[in-house]
């Protein structure tokens, strides 16, 4: 009985973790609707504020911090399924994050004013609407962006 490895079998069981491994990074932990769900939240939740009623104000907060928490539940499982090695690109990830949540407060805010100042009706409304659009195109691209770097990366650390 021979110790020896076969090459042909050792590439073979490389690339099998290699497919596999790629297969985590690639995993959906977003499904589409997640984005557009938290956009329809986003804006029903501006126009609850910009409403003024106190007690609308309070059921839309309720409603929302409900609908929030059942939207997040599949989201919840399928991170928990299993997570990439921790050292692949965290601190790449934190960056790419905040500098969309950035963005996103810059649309907003810059929306919201720029349409107080010209005296259209509704306001926050409108720029929460923009901005869960936004959020609701550019975050799956940049969920596939980082699931792109993350694999390169993880390939070039074998």
């Amino acid at each position: 009985m021979s110790d020896q490895v076969d090459p042909a079998d050792a590439a073979r069981a490389l690339n099998e973790i290699d497919r596999r491994r790629e297969q985590v990074i690639r995993r959906k932990v977003f499904p589409g609707w997640w984005w557009w769900a938290y956009a329809v939240l986003m804006t029903a939740l501006a126009a609850v504020v910009e409403s003024g009623r106190d007690v609308l104000l309070w059921v839309g907060l309720a409603l929302f911090v409900v609908a929030s928490g059942l939207i997040d539940v599949p989201v919840r499982r399928a991170a928990r399924a299993a997570s990439p090695r921790r050292g692949l690109g965290a601190r790449r990830t934190l960056t790419g994050l905040a500098a969309f949540v950035v963005g996103l407060l810059g649309v907003g805010l810059a929306a919201g004013f720029g349409l107080k100042a010209a005296g259209v009706p509704h306001p926050g409304t409108i720029a929460a609407a923009v901005t869960g659009v936004l959020f609701a195109v550019v975050g799956p691209m940049l969920v596939r962006w980082e699931a792109d770097t993350l694999v390169r990366r993880s390939r070039s650390q074998r």
